[in-house]
């Protein structure tokens, strides 16, 4: 980071190098639109340098979490932009239809979500492997890089992609037994 606010510009392609794949993987789940997908993501790198320029990320050890943010919080922005055109675009919408519930989540909604994620609580809490459990964690729920996993479980990166590929396996075996059995036991 004090590269970058120092105004390195091999920082910078560093840095939107080292984020690259995370940040399409996110940016692909809000939108198909390759170009739209490139813009957002150039957006965040150049948001996120201005960012640390500006002295605004005071955690260095969180980089990753802030950068995510970002584009998380620009795609938001996206779609919604998006869908705003999209309504002022549409001559057939009346009254009627313009009063039909959002895409926000409702009662039902956030139950499913409540209930899931205490389904992934208590999977992660049943797997017998530690490093499964501390691998799955940190690296999806604590968004900490690869790299950092890596050097802390003395993994290799083609080693950490294995690990981690068996235990979503694991994981997802685990899960939706889980899920059947919460969900036949609540009929």
């Amino acid at each position: 980071m004090h590269r970058i606010v120092a105004g390195d510009r091999e920082a910078e392609r560093e840095l939107a190098e080292r984020y690259e794949r995370g940040l399409r993987v996110i940016l692909g789940r809000t939108t198909r639109d390759r170009q739209a997908q490139d813009d957002l993501f150039q957006d965040t790198v150049r948001l996120a340098i201005e960012k640390i320029r500006r002295g605004d990320v005071r955690e260095p050890d969180r980089l990753s979490g802030f950068i995510v943010a970002l584009a998380r919080n620009l795609a938001i922005q996206h779609y919604r932009r998006a869908a705003a055109d999209a309504a002022r675009t549409r001559p057939e919408e009346t009254a009627a239809t313009a009063e039909l519930p959002s895409r926000d989540e409702g009662p039902l909604e956030q139950l499913v979500r409540d209930e899931n994620a205490g389904i992934v609580r208590q999977v992660l809490s049943e797997m017998s492997s530690r490093r499964d459990r501390e691998i799955l964690f940190r690296y999806y729920l604590d968004e900490q890089d690869k790299e950092r996993v890596c050097a802390d479980l003395g993994l290799s990166s083609l080693h950490f992609n294995r690990v981690l590929f068996r235990a979503r396996e694991r994981f997802r075996e685990l899960y939706l037994r889980a899920a059947a059995r919460d969900r036949g036991g609540a009929r």
